[in-house]
C-alpha cells in the first residue's frame, strides 16, 4: 500500500512554511527555464537559448516560456505527475550547471494560480504536448494537432488577491531581482514591448573601482572598502564591502547569495562568520547545496568549511590593509571597534593586530591600549561594570589606572594582553581588597574614631556590611561602598528568600547559611573628608547614628545599588532628622 498525498494541503504548506513569499514562483520558473536551456546545449544542439516572459495585464495571466529541451510525455508522466521528482536527479553528481534538484519546484505556482497549463515540445522528441494541474491533484495530458517550438511555455492565471504579482512592474522588479545575473537573456513582454533584464555583468565579475560605484547604487552607501571572497570548497566568488558606519552586535546580517548566477536570498545570515558582522557579502557559489525551499543552504561539513575558509579571506584583508593603508585601517577600527573585539577574541593573529588600536574604558578616560602600555605594564582590570563604578573615582584621584572589564569581550582580552605583549601584569581587581590598600589612620585618630566605627559596625550588622576607617583622595567623597559578586549574590538571594514560598526559601537559607561562608560589604569613610570627621568627633551618639545611616544610604544610590525596604526607610529616617535638626537651628537664630 502506498501512502496518499493531500495535494491542496500540501500547497497551504508551501505557501505558508517552505516558501517566505509568494513571489518564489518567479524564481522556480526562471530557474527551471535557464536548467532547460542548460539541458538542450547538454544535447550539443546549436540554438541562441532565452527565457521570455509575456504579460498580459488586463487578464492577469502571464506566459513564461523557454527554448530548452522541453519535455516528452513520459517526461511529463515522471516529472509532472510524480511530487517530488526532477528531470535533473540524475544527473546531477554529473554536472554543475543545473540549479535545481528538488522536482517540487512548480507546485509554487499554485500559490498565485488556480491552474497550472503547460505547453512543451521535446528536443528529442516531436509531438507537442500540453499538461494542465489542478491543486487538486488534478491533470490531464493531450497531444496538440499544431506544432509547437521546441521548448516550454507555462501559462498562469492570477488567484484572488495575488493580482499584484501578474503587474508589468511588479513582474520586472522580481525578474530583476532572481535573475539579473543568470547566464541566459531573461526577456520581459509587456503589450507588445520587450524588455532585456539581465545585461549587467555579475558584482562578483567587477573590478574594485566598479565595485565601489555598485554597493553605492544598490545600498545608497559607498563602502569603506571592498574585499574579494573567494572559497574553493563550495566554488564561491564574490565580495565583502565594509559598512561605513558602526552595526549593532545583535542585528541580523542579510548577505545575498547566488547559486549559479540566480538570486537564492537576500537575507542569509549564516554564510559568513558571525564576528564579521562589520561587512556585508555578495557571494555566489556554483556547488553548496540549497534546502528544499531554495532560501537557504544545507549546513553540511561543506557549508562549515566554506563558511570558515571566507572568514579567511576577511581576515588576511585586515592584516594586509594595517601595512598597505594604515589611516584606512584605523578609521575601521574606530568604527567597527565592537566587531574587530569580537574578531579578536577568535583569532590570535588579530589579537595581536588589533588590540593596540582597541579602545577601552578606564579611570583616565577612553583609552587605546597602545596609549595605556606606553605608561603601564601593571594593569587593574574590574571584572563588572557596577564594581568599576565602585572604585572609578578614588583610583583616578589615586593615580591609578583601572580598565572597565564589564562591555562584552573587554574582560577577555585584557586578560589575554600578556599572551601578546611582552612584561605586562594583568590582575582582577577585587573591590574589598582594593579599599584595604587606602591609607590607615595614625594611632591617635585611629583611636578616637573607633568608637564611631563600631557604631557603624552595629548599626550595619544586619545589612551584612562592615566598617572601616581610611584617608583617601577625592576629600569630597565622604565614604566608599564596595561590594563584589559574592556579596551581590547573598544579598539577590536575602531578596529571593522573603518572597519565596515556605519550601523554596529554606532551601535559600540552608544554601546561603550552611554551605558557604557569608562575605561581607564594606563602607570605607574616607577621614580626609570634613563631614567624616565632624561625625566621628561629634559627642551625639543619636547625630552619629543618623550620620551613618545616611552615610550608608547615599553610597548605596551613589554605586547604583538596589536598596530595600528597610534601607528606604533608613534613608528617609537620617533624611529627616538632619531636616529638623537644621530647621530647629533656624528657628533658635530668630
Amino acid at each position: 500500500m502506498n501512502f496518499q498525498v493531500n495535494l491542496r494541503g500540501m500547497i497551504d504548506l508551501l505557501s505558508q512554511h517552505l516558501y517566505s513569499d509568494p513571489d518564489v514562483f518567479v524564481r522556480e520558473l526562471l530557474q527551471n527555464g535557464v536548467d532547460a536551456v542548460t539541458a538542450r546545449r547538454r544535447l550539443g544542439q546549436a540554438f541562441d537559448g532565452a527565457v521570455l516572459v509575456e504579460l498580459f495585464e488586463s487578464s492577469h495571466t502571464l506566459a513564461f516560456t523557454d527554448n530548452g529541451s522541453g519535455l516528452t510525455e513520459s517526461d511529463i508522466q515522471a516529472f509532472l505527475a510524480e511530487i517530488g521528482s526532477s528531470a535533473k536527479r540524475g544527473e546531477l553528481d554529473l554536472a554543475d550547471d543545473y540549479i535545481g534538484q528538488f522536482g517540487v519546484g512548480l507546485l509554487s505556482c499554485f500559490v498565485v494560480s488556480d491552474e497550472i497549463v503547460l505547453i512543451t515540445r521535446s528536443a528529442l522528441d516531436g509531438d507537442s504536448l500540453e499538461w494542465r494541474g489542478r491543486p487538486d491533484g488534478t491533470y490531464a495530458v493531450k497531444k496538440l494537432e499544431r506544432e509547437v517550438p521546441i521548448g516550454t511555455t507555462v501559462y498562469l492565471k492570477a488567484k484572488p488577491d495575488y493580482e499584484e504579482y501578474f503587474d508589468g512592474y511588479r513582474m520586472e522588479e522580481l525578474l530583476a531581482k532572481y535573475g539579473e545575473f543568470l547566464p541566459v537573456p531573461i526577456l520581459l513582454k509587456v503589450d507588445g514591448y520587450e524588455t532585456r533584464i539581465n545585461s549587467a555583468a555579475a558584482p562578483w565579475e567587477l573590478s574594485r573601482e566598479e565595485l565601489f560605484d555598485y554597493v553605492e547604487e544598490t545600498t545608497g552607501s559607498r563602502p569603506m572598502d571592498v574585499i574579494p571572497l573567494v572559497s574553493a570548497v563550495g566554488g564561491i566568488r564574490g565580495v565583502a564591502h565594509v559598512l561605513p558606519y558602526a552595526v549593532s552586535l545583535q542585528d541580523e546580517k542579510k548577505h545575498r547569495v547566488y547559486l549559479k548566477n540566480m538570486l537564492l536570498s537576500d537575507k542569509m545570515s549564516s554564510i559568513l562568520p558571525a564576528w564579521a558582522f562589520f561587512v556585508n557579502g555578495i557571494l555566489n557559489t556554483d556547488s553548496l547545496r540549497p534546502t528544499a525551499s531554495r532560501e537557504a543552504f544545507q549546513e553540511n561539513e561543506w557549508f562549515f568549511a566554506a563558511r570558515d575558509e571566507l572568514g579567511e579571506c576577511i581576515k588576511r584583508y585586515l592584516l594586509e590593509l594595517a601595512e598597505r593603508d594604515p589611516e584606512l585601517f584605523r578609521r575601521l577600527v574606530r568604527i567597527h571597534r565592537e566587531s574587530i573585539k569580537a574578531m579578536a577574541i577568535e583569532d590570535a593573529d588579530l589579537y595581536a593586530l588589533f588590540i593596540r588600536h582597541l579602545t577601552f574604558e578606564t579611570t583616565f578616560g577612553d583609552r587605546t591600549m597602545g596609549e595605556l602600555l606606553e605608561r603601564h605594564r601593571e594593569i587593574l582590570v574590574a571584572p563588572t561594570v557596577d564594581e568599576f563604578r565602585q572604585i572609578a573615582r578614588v583610583a583616578k584621584a589615586e593615580n591609578r589606572l583601572v580598565i572597565n572589564g564589564g562591555y562584552v569581550h573587554d574582560l577577555d582580552l585584557v586578560r589575554r594582553l600578556p599572551q601578546a605583549v611582552e612584561k605586562v601584569q594583568v590582575s582582577l581587581l577585587d573591590t574589598l581588597e582594593f579599599a584595604a590598600r587606602f591609607q590607615e589612620l595614625d594611632k591617635e585618630d585611629a583611636l578616637a574614631a573607633e568608637p564611631f566605627r563600631l557604631l557603624s559596625d552595629g548599626l550595619l550588622a544586619g545589612f551584612q556590611c562592615r566598617s572601616l576607617l581610611r584617608w583617601f583622595e577625592p576629600a569630597d567623597l565622604p565614604v566608599l561602598y564596595n561590594t563584589n559578586p559574592e556579596v551581590n549574590f547573598f544579598r539577590l538571594a536575602d531578596e529571593s528568600e522573603e518572597v519565596a514560598d515556605p519550601l523554596f526559601a529554606e532551601v535559600i537559607r540552608v544554601v546561603k547559611d550552611e554551605l558557604y561562608e557569608r562575605p561581607l560589604a564594606q563602607l570605607c569613610y574616607n577621614y580626609n573628608n570634613p563631614l567624616v570627621r565632624k561625625a566621628a568627633e561629634s559627642g551625639s551618639e543619636e547625630l552619629q547614628k543618623a550620620a551613618i545611616e545616611l552615610f550608608y544610604t547615599q553610597a548605596l544610590l551613589l554605586g547604583n545599588q538596589p536598596m530595600s525596604a528597610d534601607e528606604l526607610a533608613m534613608m528617609n529616617r537620617s533624611l529627616l532628622y538632619f531636616l529638623n535638626l537644621g530647621l530647629g537651628r533656624t528657628e533658635a537664630e530668630r
